[in-house]
C-alpha cells in the first residue's frame, strides 16, 4: 500500500468518524434543563425499602398515595427525583444498551400504549444495578447497567414483559436530580477547604465502622452490602491484618475504648488462628501454601498494637515472623512471595504488593525492636524495588501499584535514606498525577480519583492507597530538601484525593437507601455506585488520613 493510499484511508476514516460523532451527539445527547423538569418522581423510602412512588408534574404536587404512606410511616423519607433530560438509547446489541446509562446519574423510562413509567437512579442504587451489565473477565472489570433488573422493574410497572418493552416501547435514558426535603446537606469537601478537624472526624468514623464489625472471636465483617446491611461471603488474612493495623491506629488517635478492644480482638484472632510453622520460623496462613503479604501485614498490625500501647506483649510475636520474611528474601533483595508448607520450601514467584509490604513491615519491626537484620533486609528490598525490579516497563510489577514501596521509602528515611528510591517515588507520583481526574473530566464526582477515561466509574480504593504513598513521598521530600514546586504538586494531588474520600464516605450517606444507616456509617464504598463495603476500602483511605494528620498540614 502506497503512502498516498494510506493517506486517503486515514482521511476517509477521520471523516467517517466525525460524521458518526455528530450523528450520535445529535440523536443521543441530553439537553439538561434543571429549572423545568419534565416530571418529578416522588418516592417514600423506609429502612432502605421503597414504600410507594408517584409521578407528578412538579415537586410538591402530592399524590394521595404519598400522603397516606407518610402518615403510615412517620420515620420514612420523602425523596424527589426530578427528570431534567431524556434521550433515546440503542436497544441492540444488549452490550450497547447496558452502556447507554451514566451510573448513578441516569435512570430508565419507557412509554407504551399511552402509559409511562420510570426506574430512577435511587432504585437502581438500592438494587446495586450499576456497573454490573458487562463483565470483562480478563481484566476483572464490570461496567454498564444490569438490564435484567432495570427492565424487570420497568415492565412490572407497565404491565408487560421485558421483551415487549424492547420490541414495542419507547425506551429512554433519563437524567435525574435528587432532592430530599429537610435533609441537612453536609458541606462538600474541597481541596482548598480541607481542614484537620474534618479529616480527623472522617478517620475516626472509618475506624469505628470497622471496629463495630469485629465479632467476639475477632473476625471482621469482611464484605457488607450497604443497602441491605447483609454480610457477604469471603475472607482473607492480608486484609484482616491490614484492617487490624488501621483499627489500632484509630485506637491511638481517638482513645476510644471500644475501638481499642476491637483492635485487640482482631489481633488475637491473628495470633491464635493464623500463625503457623513454615520450617524453622513462623508465618501467617491456613493452607498448604502461604504468602509473604499475610505475614508482612500481620507484623505491621502487631507493631501498631504495641505502638498504640494496647498490649506490649505482641512484640514477642514479631521476631519469629520477621525471620520468615528474611528467609524469603533472595540475595538480590527481592522476595519469594510464597512458601510451600508441605514441601517445606519457598516458592520463587512474585505477586502484586507483597515486596513493598515486606519492606515496610521489616522497617517497622526494626523501629520497634532494633534488630539490625530487619533494617538490612528492608534496605535491600527497597534498593531492589526502586532499581532492578524495573529493568523494563512491566517487567515485574505494574507501575500503578507502588504504594507500599513509597511508604517503605519514607519509613526508612531516618535510618537508611535512599535518594534513588525517593526519585523513583517522585517519578511514580508524577505518573499518577497524569491519571488523576480533575473537575469535569468525568460525569461523576471524580476530582481526585485515578483512572483511564470518562466511561468507568472511578474507584475509591486507588485514591486511598495512592494517597498513602503520596503523603509518604511528600514527607520524605521535605526531609530531603526537594524543591517547593515539586512539593506543592504533591500536596495538591493529596488534597484533591482526600477531599474526594471525605465526599464519598458514608457520613452518613444517602440514608434512605440503607436498611440500617447507623451500621454502615463511616464506611468507604468501592465507588460512587458500588456499595459493597470491603474492609480494606476503609483501611487504605483511613490510613492515608491518619498519615495526613501526622505530618501536620
Amino acid at each position: 500500500m502506497t503512502p498516498r493510499t494510506i493517506t486517503r484511508w486515514l482521511i476517509g476514516w477521520a471523516m467517517a468518524t466525525a460524521v458518526a460523532c455528530v450523528f450520535v451527539h445529535r440523536v443521543f445527547s441530553l439537553e439538561i434543563d434543571e429549572q423545568h423538569p419534565r416530571a418529578v418522581v416522588e418516592s417514600v423510602w423506609s429502612a432502605g425499602a421503597l414504600v410507594v412512588q408517584a409521578v407528578t408534574a412538579r415537586a410538591g404536587d402530592r399524590d394521595a398515595r404519598i400522603e397516606a404512606a407518610l402518615a403510615a410511616h412517620p420515620e420514612a423519607t420523602l425523596v424527589y427525583e426530578s427528570i431534567v433530560a431524556e434521550a433515546p438509547v440503542i436497544r441492540a446489541p444488549e452490550v450497547a444498551l447496558a452502556m447507554s446509562f451514566v451510573p448513578g446519574r441516569d435512570g430508565i423510562g419507557a412509554s407504551v400504549a399511552g402509559r409511562t413509567a420510570y426506574v430512577t437512579p435511587d432504585e437502581l442504587l438500592s438494587r446495586q444495578a450499576y456497573d454490573k451489565g458487562v463483565t470483562l473477565s480478563g481484566v476483572q472489570l464490570t461496567m454498564g447497567l444490569d438490564m435484567p433488573i432495570a427492565l424487570a422493574l420497568l415492565s412490572e410497572r407497565l404491565g408487560t414483559t421485558a421483551r415487549d418493552l424492547l420490541d414495542r416501547a419507547d425506551v429512554r435514558r433519563v437524567r435525574v436530580v435528587r432532592t430530599v426535603p429537610g435533609a441537612a446537606r453536609p458541606p462538600a469537601a474541597t481541596p482548598g477547604a480541607l481542614n484537620d478537624h474534618e479529616v480527623r472526624a472522617a478517620t475516626i468514623s472509618a475506624g469505628r465502622y470497622l471496629a463495630r464489625g469485629v465479632d467476639g472471636e475477632g473476625r471482621f465483617r469482611y464484605l457488607v452490602d450497604a443497602p441491605t446491611n447483609r454480610t457477604l461471603g469471603g475472607y482473607d488474612w492480608p486484609r484482616h491484618a491490614g484492617a487490624t493495623y488501621f483499627v489500632a491506629q484509630i485506637a491511638a488517635l481517638s482513645h476510644d475504648t471500644d475501638v481499642a478492644y476491637a483492635a485487640l480482638r482482631a489481633a488475637s484472632y491473628l495470633r491464635d488462628h493464623a500463625i503457623v510453622s513454615c520450617g524453622e520460623v513462623r508465618c501467617v496462613g491456613d493452607g498448604a501454601r502461604v504468602d509473604v503479604g499475610s505475614t508482612a501485614l500481620t507484623v505491621m498490625a502487631f507493631v501498631e498494637v504495641v505502638r498504640a500501647q494496647l498490649d506490649a506483649g505482641y512484640a514477642l510475636f514479631v521476631p519469629p515472623l520477621t525471620a520468615f520474611l528474611r528467609a524469603q528474601q533472595r540475595p538480590d533483595g527481592e522476595f519469594m512471595h510464597e512458601y510451600d508448607r508441605e514441601a517445606n520450601r519457598p516458592v520463587d514467584v512474585q505477586l502484586l504488593y507483597y515486596s513493598g509490604e515486606a519492606a515496610l513491615a521489616l522497617s517497622r519491626a526494626n523501629s520497634l525492636l532494633g534488630d539490625a537484620r530487619d533494617l538490612e533486609a528492608a534496605t535491600r528490598a527497597l534498593e531492589h524495588l526502586a532499581g532492578p525490579a524495573w529493568n523494563f516497563f512491566g517487567s515485574r510489577y505494574y507501575w500503578g501499584e507502588e504504594h507500599w514501596t513509597c511508604q517503605a521509602m519514607d519509613d526508612l528515611w531516618d535510618r537508611a535514606p535512599n535518594r534513588r528510591a525517593l526519585d523513583f517515588c517522585l517519578g511514580w507520583e508524577a505518573y499518577c498525577r497524569k491519571l488523576q481526574y480533575g473537575p469535569g473530566d468525568t460525569p461523576f464526582d471524580g476530582d481526585g480519583a485515578y483512572g483511564f477515561g470518562p466511561l468507568l466509574t472511578p474507584r475509591l480504593t486507588p485514591a486511598g492507597s495512592r494517597t498513602e504513598a503520596a503523603i509518604a513521598t511528600l514527607e520524605a521530600a521535605r526531609r530531603a530538601g526537594v524543591g517547593e514546586a515539586e512539593r506543592r504538586l504533591l500536596e495538591s494531588q493529596i488534597r484533591r484525593s482526600l477531599a474526594l474520600l471525605l465526599r464519598q464516605q458514608f457520613r452518613p450517606g444517602p440514608t434512605h437507601l440503607f436498611a440500617d444507616a447507623a451500621a454502615v456509617e463511616g464506611a468507604l464504598p468501592g465507588s460512587e455506585v458500588d456499595w459493597q463495603l470491603r474492609i480494606d476500602y476503609a483501611q487504605h483511605a483511613g490510613s492515608a488520613m491518619v498519615r495526613w494528620l501526622e505530618i501536620g498540614q
